[in-house]
Formats: structure tokens, C-alpha cells, sequence
């Protein structure tokens, strides 16, 4: 039966971050699956704001309905700038819970999907709930999880721990991670004589570096013995110039193409072409017990063998063809990336991958959200 579902986002909208990319692709499945899609964000006037419509930024037309509220951005108050982390988030909560009092008079008995536990406690009086938990949460938000503990609300933990953490607030819980869309991200039948080893996402996230850095220094060791080619594409712009400076001085600078942050039609693209995919995340809590991450699942999709570290969060999806490496050891990476670039068996460990794609899908994760819901 077509439903009319809300996907809400509490956030800058287009955005270079992950958040972004899940709500228009959770958008996206369910319109595709037929139902009555809306995205709704708040307007911002900040220094981050991308000022592009979204298919202007993410170059797609998107066909479900996509809805801007006005609404005073408290981020771009000089107080909110100065003021102490723990004053912006509970500056930041009340102005979430603001913006979800006045977005809710227009939304009545629908499906409302957020990541946003403030949002999802504002409109679980008169809508069913879909709140998925892509991280540990500050305190405040976790007050906030806590009182999504009635039937209108669906849990979604998308680690082992986050899941565990949701059953205990609402029996009504589920373990799913990330899914990816097929349609965008596949493998190509591209291939050359030289491997090709990439990275492509953000460079770091919530300030902590996410590891590339240490992995170009120790890919320049190891093109002392083998040959291959590395593609780097992300952001912010410091951290591209930090790689852009240590590979300038090596001698293995034309081995190397840098790319700042490009579409996700580009980005799918440049993926088809790398043989080897690394996410060398470090020991971080949140990277560590609380992020699925979908760059894993894009490489999967892209038939491209992911070399990741080895956090509990990576360790646990039980998909084929992902090779790991000791969490902030860059010997052990070194270790296993060069084994990776000797091993005659590449095709092989990528035919595995591409026999088995259903599993990760995008429509399959959404139609595995709709059932838990008995809809």
C-alpha cells in the first residue's frame, strides 16, 4: 500500500557530508518502491552554506518532492561561534526542537524517517516513526532516544552496538547497515595493466583524520618495490594540499592523482576504475563501535576489494571480498596492501564481490525497513 513518508533532516541541505547523501538516497528508495515521498530541511545563512539547489550540487534530478522551511539559523549567531561546545549543542537541540514544532502542524499520520532523535520525539505523537542511529549521540540526544521507547516508533541501529544500545529503549529494533544504489555505483569492465589503489570521501570528520594521510606515506614506500597507481578524492582543501605536499616531494608524484570533491555521478565513475579500495579509519569512537560506513559499500557495489581497518563496526559486516588491516598500525597496512598488489587472485576476490551485490542494495535495506514495520 503507497505511503506517504517524510524524510527529515535537521541539517545544511545540499551538503559535502555523509548525512546528505543517506537522506536523498532513503528518499530515493522509497519513491522507487512507489511511495509518497517528501525531503523537508530548514534554510541556512551560515558561513558552510552551499548556496545550489540540491540537483544543482549533487547533479541528479530527484523526482520525489523536496521541501526548504524557512527558518532562523541559530548557527549563524556570533554567540553560537564563541560559545562552548556543550552551550551549541543544547543551543543547537532547542533549535531543532523549534524548527520540528513548526514543521509537524503541516505532517499527521505519515511515515517520518530522521537520524534526528529530537525530531523523531516531536512528531511520535501523530506519525510512525523510522530514527536510525548513525552515532553515539551527545547526552542531550541520548535523553531524546530514550523517549522513543512507544509502538509508533522503529529503531535502526546500523552497527551490532548501536542495535544493542536501541533494544534496550524499544523492543521494536533492528540491526541494518548501510545499503548502497546499485544503479549509480557498479563495476566496470574497465581494467588496465597497472593497479589502481584510491581512496575517495572525507579526509576527516568531526576534526579527527581519518587516516589517508598515513596510508599515501606508506604507499610511497611501497612504490620503491611495485608499481601501481593511487587516486585520492575528497576534502576539506587543507588536507588534499598536505597530500598534494608530500607526494610532490617523492619521487612518485606521477603515480598520484589528487582530486578535490567531485559529484556522485563522477564520484561512481572514478570508483569503477580502482582495484583497490582503502578505509583506514583510526581507533575513534565513533568510527570504531557507531559508523556504517557507505564508503565500504560504494567500493563493494563499484566491484572494487576493500582494504579497511579493523575496527568492530568494519569487522562485522559479513559481506565477501573485504581484506582488513591491524586499526592504527600502518606496517600491518603496509603488510597487507602490498600482499594485496602480488596477489594473482584480484579477479577473482572481485568476481566474488559482484556475484553477491543484491545484498548490499539500497532497495533491498528499504524493503527490509518497511516489512520490520509490517507494511
Amino acid at each position: 500500500m503507497k505511503q506517504k513518508i517524510n524524510v527529515l533532516v535537521y541539517g545544511r541541505m545540499p551538503t559535502e557530508k555523509a548525512y546528505g547523501i543517506h537522506a536523498l538516497n532513503q528518499a530515493k528508495s522509497f519513491f522507487e518502491q512507489g511511495h509518497d515521498v517528501t525531503l523537508i530541511y530548514p534554510k541556512t545563512n551560515n558561513e558552510k552554506t552551499i548556496h545550489k539547489s540540491i540537483s544543482d550540487f549533487y547533479e541528479e534530478d530527484f523526482h520525489f518532492n523536496i521541501h526548504q522551511v524557512d527558518f532562523f539559523d541559530i548557527t549563524s549567531l556570533k554567540i553560537y561561534k564563541l560559545s562552548p561546545n556543550f552551550i551549541r549543542m543544547f543551543m543547537w537541540i532547542f533549535s531543532s526542537y523549534i524548527w520540528s514544532l513548526k514543521v509537524r502542524k503541516n505532517i499527521r499520520n505519515s511515515i517520518v524517517w530522521s537520524t534526528n532523535p529530537v525530531v523523531c520525539y516531536v512528531f511520535q505523537k501523530s506519525n510512525k516513526i523510522i530514527f536510525e542511529k548513525h552515532g553515539e549521540g551527545k547526552r542531550l540526544q541520548k535523553l531524546f532516544i530514550k523517549r522513543l521507547n512507544n509502538e509508533a516508533c522503529y529503531l535502526i541501529g546500523t552497527t551490532k552496538l548501536s542495535y544493542d544500545e536501541l533494544i534496550q529503549v524499544n523492543k521494536q529494533s533492528l540491526y541494518l547497515p548501510n545499503g548502497v544504489d546499485l544503479k549509480k555505483f557498479k563495476p566496470n569492465q574497465f581494467h588496465t595493466k597497472k593497479i589502481t589503489v584510491g581512496y575517495a570521501g572525507m579526509l576527516e570528520t568531526y576534526g579527527v583524520d581519518k587516516g589517508v594521510y598515513d596510508s599515501v606515506k606508506t604507499m610511497l614506500k611501497i612504490m620503491d618495490e611495485i608499481n601501481f597507481n593511487v587516486v585520492i578524492i575528497g576534502g576539506p582543501r587543507n588536507k588534499i594540499l598536505e597530500i598534494e605536499k608530500l607526494i610532490q616531494n617523492s619521487k612518485h608524484e606521477n603515480n598520484f592523482v589528487i582530486k578535490d570533491r567531485v559529484s556522485q555521478k563522477e564520484l561512481a565513475n572514478e570508483i569503477q576504475r580502482f582495484d583497490i579500495g582503502i578505509v583506514p579509519y583510526p581507533s575513534n569512537n565513533h568510527m570504531e563501535l557507531y559508523a556504517s560506513p557507505l564508503k565500504i559499500f560504494e567500493y563493494l557495489a563499484s566491484g572494487v576489494i576493500p582494504l579497511v581497518s579493523n575496527l568492530p563496526a568494519h569487522q562485522e559486516l559479513d559481506y565477501p571480498g573485504i581484506f582488513y588491516f591491524q586499526k592504527n598500525n600502518f606496517d600491518s597496512f603496509q603488510k597487507e596492501l602490498n600482499a594485496l598488489l602480488k596477489d594473482s587472485n584480484l579477479n577473482n576476490y572481485k568476481e566474488t564481490i559482484i556475484n553477491s551485490l543484491e545484498s548490499i542494495s539500497l532497495k533491498r535495506r528499504s524493503e527490509k525497513i518497511l516489512n520490520f514495520m509490517r507494511l
